[in-house]
């Protein structure tokens, strides 16, 4: 289930709509940049459970990470839209996520990360790009994802089956 926030609309058929609906079902992913998803812990009524949030922007996603303690962090994936045949969104797991350092280039953009076991740290747009003092690391996996071409689990890296 889908929660939007006051004033935002999901463009679903008129017959699958309440008035004042604000848990969706399904929603549509119509922006054509990357997605996140950011699993973590959350407590509800004395339980420890899962929640997973589906993030449109960069700056939310690190909105979002400043606020829940890295503790409770279980995986941050990528969802990217492909242009090659087959399906149109590939899942990547996030293996690390940093913040630039404050004198590098603002073309970087707002966060760096490394997907899966691939060492390359990568700017939003996937450019390389290389080593510098000063960056802050806002997330690691807790364990290795799995291997590039081997079977991709839908559930974050160090999850219990």
């Amino acid at each position: 289930m889908f929660i939007t926030a006051p004033g935002l609309v999901q463009h679903l058929h008129p017959s699958q709509v309440a008035p004042r609906q604000t848990h969706w079902p399904a929603i549509t992913l119509a922006l054509e940049r990357p997605w996140y998803l950011l699993v973590h812990r959350v407590s509800c009524k004395g339980q420890t459970l899962s929640q997973t949030s589906l993030v449109a922007w960069d700056t939310t996603l690190l909105d979002l990470l400043a606020r829940i303690p890295m503790a409770d962090l279980r995986g941050i994936a990528r969802l990217e839209r492909r242009r090659d045949a087959g399906p149109s969104w590939a899942l990547e797991w996030i293996s690390a996520l940093w913040a630039p350092a404050p004198g590098e280039s603002p073309a970087l953009g707002p966060l760096l990360f490394q997907l899966g076991t691939d060492p390359q740290l990568r700017t939003t747009d996937r450019l390389p790009v290389a080593e510098a003092a000063g960056r802050r690391l806002l997330y690691e996996a807790p364990c290795p994802p799995a291997a590039p071409g081997g079977w991709l689990s839908p559930s974050p890296p160090g999850a219990r089956p």
